[in-house]
Protein backbone atom coordinates (compact mmCIF):
# COMPACT_ATOMS: atom_id res chain seq x y z
CA UNK A 1 0.00 0.00 0.00
CA UNK A 2 1.01 3.53 -0.67
CA UNK A 3 0.30 4.88 2.88
CA UNK A 4 1.43 3.46 6.72
CA UNK A 5 -1.73 1.89 7.69
CA UNK A 6 -1.36 4.98 10.80
CA UNK A 7 -2.62 7.19 8.30
CA UNK A 8 -5.66 5.54 7.09
CA UNK A 9 -8.06 6.09 9.68
CA UNK A 10 -7.27 9.78 9.24
CA UNK A 11 -7.68 9.78 5.19
CA UNK A 12 -10.57 7.88 5.93
CA UNK A 13 -11.96 10.35 8.75
CA UNK A 14 -10.86 13.62 6.61
CA UNK A 15 -12.68 11.89 3.35
CA UNK A 16 -15.99 11.24 5.73
CA UNK A 17 -15.78 15.40 6.86
CA UNK A 18 -15.42 16.07 2.79
CA UNK A 19 -18.15 13.97 1.90
CA UNK A 20 -16.22 12.29 -0.49
CA UNK A 21 -18.28 8.89 -1.33
CA UNK A 22 -15.07 6.13 -1.61
CA UNK A 23 -17.71 3.52 -2.20
CA UNK A 24 -18.78 5.22 -5.13
CA UNK A 25 -15.34 5.84 -6.34
CA UNK A 26 -14.95 2.14 -6.36
CA UNK A 27 -18.34 1.87 -7.86
CA UNK A 28 -19.33 -0.75 -4.91
CA UNK A 29 -21.46 -0.36 -1.85
CA UNK A 30 -21.14 -0.31 1.92
CA UNK A 31 -22.23 -4.04 1.71
CA UNK A 32 -19.28 -5.38 -0.40
CA UNK A 33 -17.01 -7.98 0.94
CA UNK A 34 -13.29 -7.25 1.63
CA UNK A 35 -12.29 -9.56 -0.88
CA UNK A 36 -14.41 -7.99 -3.59
CA UNK A 37 -13.02 -4.10 -3.09
CA UNK A 38 -9.15 -5.07 -4.50
CA UNK A 39 -11.28 -6.31 -7.36
CA UNK A 40 -13.64 -3.87 -7.80
CA UNK A 41 -10.20 -1.58 -7.79
CA UNK A 42 -8.42 -3.96 -10.20
CA UNK A 43 -11.43 -2.73 -12.53
CA UNK A 44 -11.40 1.09 -12.23
CA UNK A 45 -7.77 0.89 -12.66
CA UNK A 46 -7.56 -0.31 -15.75
CA UNK A 47 -8.95 3.06 -17.07
CA UNK A 48 -7.06 5.36 -15.03
CA UNK A 49 -3.78 3.36 -14.13
CA UNK A 50 -1.11 5.87 -16.03
CA UNK A 51 -0.17 3.23 -18.46
CA UNK A 52 -3.89 2.76 -19.66
CA UNK A 53 -5.39 6.55 -19.61
CA UNK A 54 -2.44 7.92 -21.52
CA UNK A 55 -3.28 11.55 -22.40
CA UNK A 56 -6.78 11.39 -20.45
CA UNK A 57 -4.38 10.27 -16.88
CA UNK A 58 -5.92 12.38 -13.98
CA UNK A 59 -3.44 11.70 -11.06
CA UNK A 60 -5.60 12.94 -8.75
CA UNK A 61 -8.50 10.97 -9.46
CA UNK A 62 -5.99 7.89 -9.38
CA UNK A 63 -4.96 8.79 -5.97
CA UNK A 64 -8.22 8.68 -4.92
CA UNK A 65 -8.65 5.47 -6.39
CA UNK A 66 -5.41 4.31 -4.37
CA UNK A 67 -6.85 5.42 -1.18
CA UNK A 68 -10.42 4.38 -1.54
CA UNK A 69 -9.03 0.76 -1.72
CA UNK A 70 -6.40 0.79 0.72
CA UNK A 71 -9.17 2.33 3.56
CA UNK A 72 -12.01 0.47 2.87
CA UNK A 73 -9.42 -2.68 3.00
CA UNK A 74 -8.33 -2.26 6.10
CA UNK A 75 -10.98 -2.81 8.57
CA UNK A 76 -10.10 -0.33 11.29
CA UNK A 77 -10.03 2.45 8.39
CA UNK A 78 -13.67 1.12 6.90
CA UNK A 79 -14.82 1.43 10.74
CA UNK A 80 -14.03 4.67 11.07
CA UNK A 81 -14.89 5.75 7.66
CA UNK A 82 -18.34 4.02 8.05
CA UNK A 83 -18.71 5.61 11.07
CA UNK A 84 -17.59 9.33 10.53
CA UNK A 85 -20.26 8.99 7.78
CA UNK A 86 -22.83 7.18 9.75
CA UNK A 87 -22.06 10.39 12.82
CA UNK A 88 -22.28 12.97 9.47
CA UNK A 89 -25.53 11.39 8.01
CA UNK A 90 -26.96 11.65 11.56
CA UNK A 91 -26.18 15.21 12.04
CA UNK A 92 -27.36 15.93 8.85
CA UNK A 93 -30.69 14.11 9.74
CA UNK A 94 -31.02 15.87 13.00
CA UNK A 95 -29.97 19.21 10.85
CA UNK A 96 -32.89 18.45 8.51
CA UNK A 97 -35.15 17.55 11.51
CA UNK A 98 -34.85 20.72 13.15
CA UNK A 99 -34.68 22.26 9.88
CA UNK A 100 -37.90 20.69 9.54
CA UNK A 101 -38.96 21.82 13.39
CA UNK A 102 -37.79 24.75 12.34
CA UNK A 103 -39.79 25.18 9.20
CA UNK A 104 -43.10 23.59 10.46
CA UNK A 105 -42.50 26.54 13.48
CA UNK A 106 -41.68 28.83 11.10
CA UNK A 107 -44.77 27.89 8.91
CA UNK A 108 -47.64 27.71 12.00
CA UNK A 109 -45.67 31.20 12.94
CA UNK A 110 -46.99 32.12 9.44
CA UNK A 111 -50.18 30.66 8.89
CA UNK A 112 -51.07 32.08 12.76
CA UNK A 113 -50.08 35.64 11.36
CA UNK A 114 -51.77 34.72 7.72
CA UNK A 115 -54.53 34.00 9.87
CA UNK A 116 -54.83 37.09 11.93
CA UNK A 117 -53.89 38.93 9.32
CA UNK A 118 -57.10 37.79 7.58
CA UNK A 119 -59.24 38.44 10.06
CA UNK A 120 -57.70 41.83 10.74
CA UNK A 121 -58.70 42.32 7.01
CA UNK A 122 -62.00 41.30 7.04
CA UNK A 123 -62.52 43.23 10.15
CA UNK A 124 -61.26 45.93 8.15
CA UNK A 125 -63.24 45.48 5.31
CA UNK A 126 -66.33 45.33 7.60
CA UNK A 127 -65.37 48.08 9.08
CA UNK A 128 -64.98 50.17 5.53
CA UNK A 129 -68.29 48.27 4.53
CA UNK A 130 -70.35 49.63 7.50
CA UNK A 131 -68.61 53.13 7.23
CA UNK A 132 -69.91 53.51 3.81
CA UNK A 133 -73.16 51.64 4.34
CA UNK A 134 -73.34 54.57 6.95
CA UNK A 135 -72.21 57.70 4.53
CA UNK A 136 -74.85 56.50 2.07
CA UNK A 137 -77.28 56.12 4.79
CA UNK A 138 -76.40 59.98 5.61
CA UNK A 139 -76.16 61.25 2.04
CA UNK A 140 -79.92 59.37 1.58
CA UNK A 141 -81.19 61.55 5.17
CA UNK A 142 -80.02 64.80 3.39
CA UNK A 143 -80.92 63.87 -0.19
CA UNK A 144 -84.46 63.18 1.22
CA UNK A 145 -83.95 66.17 3.55
CA UNK A 146 -83.42 68.27 0.62
CA UNK A 147 -85.92 66.71 -1.30
CA UNK A 148 -88.64 67.71 1.35
CA UNK A 149 -87.47 71.11 1.75
CA UNK A 150 -87.94 71.53 -2.25
CA UNK A 151 -91.53 69.81 -2.14
CA UNK A 152 -92.27 72.34 0.96
CA UNK A 153 -90.99 75.67 -0.69
CA UNK A 154 -92.88 74.82 -3.95
CA UNK A 155 -95.95 74.04 -1.66
CA UNK A 156 -95.79 77.48 -0.32
CA UNK A 157 -95.13 78.99 -3.65
CA UNK A 158 -98.30 77.86 -4.91
CA UNK A 159 -99.58 78.74 -2.08
CA UNK A 160 -98.66 82.41 -2.70
CA UNK A 161 -98.89 82.01 -6.22
CA UNK A 162 -102.87 80.59 -5.36
CA UNK A 163 -102.90 83.87 -3.24
CA UNK A 164 -101.51 86.22 -5.44
CA UNK A 165 -104.14 84.32 -8.60
CA UNK A 166 -107.46 85.27 -6.05
CA UNK A 167 -106.23 88.28 -5.21
CA UNK A 168 -105.17 89.36 -8.84
CA UNK A 169 -109.04 87.67 -9.62
CA UNK A 170 -111.11 89.98 -6.93
CA UNK A 171 -109.20 92.76 -8.35
CA UNK A 172 -110.03 92.00 -12.12
CA UNK A 173 -113.53 91.52 -10.20
CA UNK A 174 -113.82 95.21 -8.53
CA UNK A 175 -112.68 97.07 -11.76
CA UNK A 176 -115.08 95.43 -13.64
CA UNK A 177 -117.80 96.23 -11.01
CA UNK A 178 -116.38 99.46 -10.62
CA UNK A 179 -116.67 100.00 -14.21
CA UNK A 180 -120.00 98.54 -14.49
CA UNK A 181 -120.91 100.83 -11.45
CA UNK A 182 -119.60 103.87 -13.57
CA UNK A 183 -121.08 102.99 -17.00
CA UNK A 184 -124.81 102.76 -15.43
CA UNK A 185 -123.69 106.07 -13.72
CA UNK A 186 -122.48 107.20 -16.93
CA UNK A 187 -125.73 106.22 -18.80
CA UNK A 188 -127.48 107.98 -15.72
CA UNK A 189 -126.10 111.21 -16.67
CA UNK A 190 -125.91 111.13 -20.24
CA UNK A 191 -129.87 110.45 -19.65
CA UNK A 192 -129.65 113.37 -17.49
CA UNK A 193 -127.33 115.58 -20.08
CA UNK A 194 -130.25 117.98 -21.93
CA UNK A 195 -132.35 118.16 -18.91
CA UNK A 196 -130.92 120.07 -16.27
CA UNK A 197 -132.91 122.16 -13.86
CA UNK A 198 -134.95 124.94 -15.20
CA UNK A 199 -134.96 125.30 -18.76
CA UNK A 200 -133.23 123.13 -21.42
CA UNK A 201 -130.22 123.94 -23.45
CA UNK A 202 -131.10 125.47 -26.25
CA UNK A 203 -134.81 126.48 -25.94
CA UNK A 204 -133.69 129.97 -26.77
CA UNK A 205 -132.48 131.22 -29.46
CA UNK A 206 -129.43 133.22 -28.18
CA UNK A 207 -127.32 135.03 -30.80
CA UNK A 208 -123.39 133.10 -31.05
CA UNK A 209 -121.77 136.64 -30.09
CA UNK A 210 -123.87 137.16 -26.94
CA UNK A 211 -121.88 137.82 -24.16
CA UNK A 212 -124.26 137.98 -20.59
CA UNK A 213 -123.06 140.36 -18.12
CA UNK A 214 -122.41 138.01 -15.61
CA UNK A 215 -119.02 135.75 -14.26
CA UNK A 216 -119.32 133.97 -17.53
CA UNK A 217 -117.50 136.35 -19.84
CA UNK A 218 -117.01 134.43 -22.56
CA UNK A 219 -119.08 134.48 -26.35
CA UNK A 220 -122.31 132.25 -26.05
CA UNK A 221 -120.96 129.60 -29.10
CA UNK A 222 -117.81 128.79 -26.96
CA UNK A 223 -120.03 128.41 -24.22
CA UNK A 224 -121.81 125.79 -26.63
CA UNK A 225 -118.11 124.60 -27.84
CA UNK A 226 -117.45 123.55 -24.22
CA UNK A 227 -120.33 121.84 -23.51
CA UNK A 228 -120.02 119.72 -27.10
CA UNK A 229 -115.98 119.05 -26.22
CA UNK A 230 -117.23 117.86 -22.46
CA UNK A 231 -120.13 115.63 -24.02
CA UNK A 232 -117.32 114.15 -26.57
CA UNK A 233 -114.75 113.56 -23.65
CA UNK A 234 -117.27 111.52 -21.98
CA UNK A 235 -118.24 109.18 -24.51
CA UNK A 236 -114.01 108.70 -25.35
CA UNK A 237 -113.84 107.87 -21.63
CA UNK A 238 -116.84 105.01 -22.14
CA UNK A 239 -114.89 103.41 -24.84
CA UNK A 240 -112.18 102.85 -22.61
CA UNK A 241 -111.23 101.17 -19.59
CA UNK A 242 -111.34 104.09 -17.37
CA UNK A 243 -111.96 104.35 -13.87
CA UNK A 244 -115.41 105.65 -12.47
CA UNK A 245 -113.63 108.50 -10.58
CA UNK A 246 -111.81 109.44 -14.13
CA UNK A 247 -115.57 109.37 -15.16
CA UNK A 248 -117.31 111.31 -12.74
CA UNK A 249 -114.45 113.90 -13.21
CA UNK A 250 -115.79 114.27 -16.82
CA UNK A 251 -119.63 113.96 -16.28
CA UNK A 252 -119.12 116.79 -13.75
CA UNK A 253 -117.63 118.86 -16.47
CA UNK A 254 -120.57 118.15 -18.94
CA UNK A 255 -122.94 119.67 -16.06
CA UNK A 256 -121.10 122.27 -15.71
CA UNK A 257 -121.06 123.68 -19.43
CA UNK A 258 -124.74 123.09 -19.05
CA UNK A 259 -125.36 124.89 -16.37
CA UNK A 260 -123.24 127.93 -17.74
CA UNK A 261 -125.58 127.67 -20.62
CA UNK A 262 -128.41 127.16 -18.94
CA UNK A 263 -127.66 130.95 -17.20
CA UNK A 264 -126.87 132.93 -20.13
CA UNK A 265 -130.15 131.70 -22.36
CA UNK A 266 -131.85 132.27 -18.92
CA UNK A 267 -130.18 136.14 -18.68
CA UNK A 268 -130.50 136.68 -22.80
CA UNK A 269 -134.29 135.96 -22.54
CA UNK A 270 -134.99 138.26 -19.43
CA UNK A 271 -133.31 141.54 -21.60
CA UNK A 272 -135.19 140.77 -24.62
CA UNK A 273 -138.29 140.51 -22.76
CA UNK A 274 -137.39 143.86 -21.35
CA UNK A 275 -136.98 145.35 -24.43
Amino acid sequence: MSEDNKDLPRLAGEYAEKDIDLYDVLRIDALTPKEDIHRAWRKASLKHHPDKAGADYDPEKWELLEKARDILMDENSRTVYDGAIKAKLLRKQEREAMDKERKKFADDLEARENAARRVRDEKEQMDREMLQKERERLNEQQRMREEEAVRQAEAAQEVEDLAEARRRLKEKRDEKARKRQAKESMKATLGSIGKPSGPANGTVNVPGDYVADLSINVPYWELVCEKLRAVQAVRNLQKQDTSAEILQEAEKAVLEARRKIHEVEVRYQRETAAV
